[in-house]
């Protein structure tokens, strides 16, 4: 890293400084990574401030000016507040592409543990699960993050107001509707070895399994200060393909085992036992998160510190590494930024090979949540919780009056939560306030609409618990930020609600009665006499119990019949390999070649 005082100052003078970028003037600029600049400008009639991000000349192609465009897209097909937001992508005269996005002022999780050390349980939690709502959104909107990691985590700072959390840097994510029409060409293995998942490093399908596992790596840096694997890249690449990760208890005490046993649940080599998405990671994290308390907001001087470069960032067979430059505190000028777009010149950002310099040590530290406020509410925009009690329940309450949801609707001059009440002698709503009265309204209103469809869409009674217990703990409400947390888990009552009344309402689908095309026939499969694999260690013993289960995939999926004589022959070329291999290098480019194989079985074979 070097600031703009140590170039030569031809190199300082920026010639777009003063010019004017679409809307846009540029006014300074604020960092510069390894392939691209990252400026400060205004709106010259409205006074609106923006971030835009120009790649640098030499490193234009059409496969870098594509990671640009993968970045715009994904940010706008998720469209959620806690992903920076991206609004315009052009090409300047000299063919240089550029981005235009939010400019914010703050600085990432990475600086903020580097200067405070490791976080509590509480705190990590409440970190954690803000990371997970704006992860939620991109994969519900088909979007893999692929590089996420406490450097991508952007702590935005706000006038008169606590901080909240955006998610950055979607440079080298996956569109999964588009089946990665959006990644580069040559295929490059993408991503920070520290945070990657096995199947990233071998080179596989990449899903939103993948950024939970990252996700872990990141719970276990917050609460123990280091990551689980040590080393240079090449060693942490194949630690996380083939060690088993050691648990946060071991490293730190008075680690919950509930946290625990999820942390390392996370990690696991296989994507299919990790949980299933990251709303049920979130779940679980509501009953531990804890926001810290509300910290005083940064110095001008320290809110312009961008960090344009992580030299932990690997791109294989990617641009050659560019010294990178941040501007010095002391020549800004007016109001102090720092880019969010820190996630931009982080997609800009060196790559390097396998083998190259050291890993930078990322380290990440948190700040307070926003407050939330009527408006918020009104939105249905998530709201980080401010008290420590949660009120998101997983399981129905004991009390679930019958009677309460199998009668007739009330009249409109009662409201179906006064009705409840009177039947359950659960205690009224109070109504004092505009925020009382709009969570009344709201608990009436889903109440009124579970009374009309309870005999179609909740027969067992959950939604009517769910209800009941956010009924409970709206009459125990005191504060606005307690109503906040309340609406939340209405949102998701309200959704899954509203799933049931549409896949109830839907037509069912035709019947149509198509007689079975006669099957061809086809000789019966034989595969020959095949090597005895070696089981010394685990490594041995890994590769060796996947090569059966593979062998026996293809018996099921063929049914014992010879209809891809050429998957057999490259599966038993592929188990005498294994079984000469010796080196845990050898072993890899083994599971390399089984991957891209089965890969070809599933295209021929599907389930």
């Amino acid at each position: 890293m070097v600031t703009d005082e140590e170039l030569p100052a031809a190199l300082a003078v920026d010639p777009l400084v003063g010019t004017k970028i679409g809307e846009f003037v540029i006014r300074e600029r604020v960092g510069a990574g390894g392939m691209g600049v990252v400026y400060r400008a205004e709106h010259p009639l409205i006074g609106k401030h923006a971030a835009i991000k120009v790649m640098r000349a030499e490193l234009v192609s059409p496969e870098q000016e594509q990671r640009l465009l993968v970045e715009a897209r994904a940010v706008n097909a998720i469209r959620h507040p806690g992903v920076l937001d991206i609004f315009n992508f052009g090409t300047l005269p000299d063919c240089r592409p550029y981005v235009v996005m939010e400019l914010l002022q703050g600085q990432s999780l990475a600086d903020r543990m580097r200067e405070r050390g490791r976080m509590d349980v509480g705190t990590t939690a409440w970190v954690l699960e803000q990371v997970l709502a704006a992860l939620g959104a991109a994969h519900r909107a088909g979007v893999v993050h692929r590089d996420l990691k406490p450097a991508n985590v952007f702590l935005m700072e706000q006038p008169d107001a606590p901080p909240m959390i955006k998610l950055v840097d979607f440079g080298i994510a996956k569109v999964m509707q588009e089946h990665d029409a959006l990644a580069l060409a040559d295929r490059s293995t993408l991503g920070t070895p520290d945070f990657m998942a096995p199947e990233q490093i071998r080179g596989g399908a990449v899903g939103p399994a993948a950024d939970l596992y990252a996700l872990g790596v990141m719970a276990f840096h917050m609460l123990t200060g280091t990551r689980p694997f040590q080393g240079d890249n090449v060693q942490v690449m194949f630690a996380h393909v083939e060690q088993v990760p050691p648990r946060v208890s071991s490293r730190v005490e008075g680690i919950p085992p509930e946290l625990d046993a999820l942390v390392f649940q996370l990690m696991e080599k296989e994507p299919a036992k990790r949980p299933a998405t990251a709303t049920a990671v979130r779940l679980k994290l509501r009953g531990l998160a804890r926001p810290p308390a509300p910290s005083v907001s940064l110095e001008p001087d320290a809110a312009v510190k961008l960090e344009a470069e992580r030299s932990s960032s690997v791109e294989l067979r990617a641009a050659p590494e560019v010294p990178t430059a941040i501007v010095p505190p002391g020549r800004r000028s007016g109001v102090s930024f720092a880019v969010a777009a820190v996630a931009g010149v982080a997609l800009l950002g060196v790559g390097f090979g396998l083998g190259t310099q050291a890993r930078k040590v990322e380290q990440t530290q948190v700040i307070a949540p926003p407050r939330p406020s009527e408006q918020v509410m009104a939105e249905a925009t998530p709201v980080p919780p401010v008290e420590p009690p949660p009120v998101i329940a997983t399981q129905a309450p004991v009390e679930e009056p019958p009677e309460v949801l199998e009668g007739a609707a009330p009249e409109e001059a009662e409201t179906a939560t006064a009705t409840l009440a009177k039947s359950t002698k659960l205690p009224p709503l109070p109504a004092g306030t505009a925020s009382e009265k709009k969570m009344e309204q709201r608990l009436a209103g889903l109440f009124k609409l579970l009374l009309a469809r309870a005999k179609d869409v909740d027969a067992e009674g959950a939604l009517r618990g769910k209800l009941i217990q956010q009924y409970r703990a709206a009459a125990d409400a005191k504060t606005d930020p307690e109503r906040a947390r309340i609406h939340v888990a209405l949102d998701d009552v309200e959704k899954e609600l509203t799933q049931r009344i549409a896949l109830h309402d839907a037509p069912p689908p035709p019947v149509v009665v198509v007689a079975p095309p006669e099957q061809p026939r086809v000789p019966a499969l034989v595969i020959p006499r095949l090597p005895t694999l070696p089981q010394g260690n685990a490594s041995e013993q890994r590769l060796a119990q996947r090569m059966d289960k593979l062998v026996a995939e293809l018996r099921k999926r063929t049914q014992n019949q010879d209809v891809a004589p050429d998957l057999t022959k490259q599966l038993v070329d592929i188990y005498t390999s294994a079984a000469n291999a010796t080196t845990a290098t050898e072993r890899m480019t083994v599971h390399q070649t089984l991957d891209a194989w089965q890969e070809r079985m599933n295209a021929r074979l599907p389930r």
